[in-house]
């Protein structure tokens, strides 16, 4: 029996068929990627909830402190993307909430993984660095912190004397660790992710949350980011209007300060 091969118009035709297969698959996949680094994002935000609990019940309610929960020098500068300054190859470096966290692939959602690393490289300390993003949560710099003095004098006795869990008015709807942007928006802020603390003001002064979560058309600066409350609850947040990420920073209930 003659044996034959395709022909070159039934190659074709197939080819045809593969191409129109993966162009409607494409846009699914794509969608089931961005669905599954969606869920890792807010997955490791519920287990950074889960270490929080853990934490306050060892310390009595007592909230880390703020600007060293991660870093004990409060991790300036280039920390959070500094692979030389590592947390588990360099454990003397760590902050007190550290050892609730180590040694679990928690600390970077995927998207900020991608966006951060667009920066290329950075100068820190006299040096410049790759970008190689560590560590991608901010912990809300109201919970026992006072901000760096960053709030007026008629708040600035009471807010620094909230260090624990039972001062915090409303626990649901004030949040413990965030995402934070790697860049500047100038509309919203003018401090990206520096120092793993989100200190936010109720104008434009400071930090917000993140804004590359579902950004539209691709517009970076306009996005969603997810946090854990005190509560240890995980949602989505904006930092949309301006000075909502102050709002749903201030633990001292309301009315909320504006200044």
């Amino acid at each position: 029996m003659e044996r034959r091969g395709f022909t070159l118009i039934e190659l074709l035709v197939v080819i045809a068929i593969i191409a129109v297969l993966m162009a409607i698959l494409m846009p699914t996949l794509q969608r089931a990627k961005k669905q599954a680094r969606a869920i890792v994002c807010r997955n490791n935000l519920g287990q950074y909830g889960l270490a929080s609990k853990m934490y306050l019940g060892d310390w009595d309610g007592s909230f880390p402190y703020s600007f060293s929960w991660l870093y004990r020098d409060g991790g300036r500068g280039c920390r959070w993307h500094d692979a030389s300054r590592n947390l588990n190859q360099n454990p003397y470096l760590a902050g007190g909430f550290w050892p609730y966290l180590r040694h679990q692939d928690i600390h970077l959602c995927p998207d900020f993984d991608v966006v951060a690393r667009m920066m290329g490289c950075a100068s820190c300390d006299g040096r410049t660095i790759p970008i190689e993003p560590q560590y991608g949560y901010t912990m809300n710099s109201y919970l026992n912190g006072d901000a760096w003095n960053a709030v007026p004098s008629q708040y600035h006795t009471s807010i620094k004397n909230i260090r624990k869990e039972s001062q915090v008015k409303n626990p649901s709807r004030v949040f413990f660790f965030s995402e934070e942007n790697s860049w500047r928006v100038p509309e919203l802020g003018n401090a990206p992710i520096n120092d793993n603390n989100l200190r936010a003001t109720p104008g434009t002064g400071d930090d917000h949350f993140a804004t590359f979560h579902d950004a539209p058309s691709g517009d970076l600066d306009k996005g969603y980011a997810n946090a854990v409350f005190v509560d240890a609850h995980v949602e989505r947040v904006s930092a949309y209007p301006v000075g909502n990420s102050f709002k749903l920073s201030w633990p001292g209930g309301t009315p909320i300060p504006d200044w």
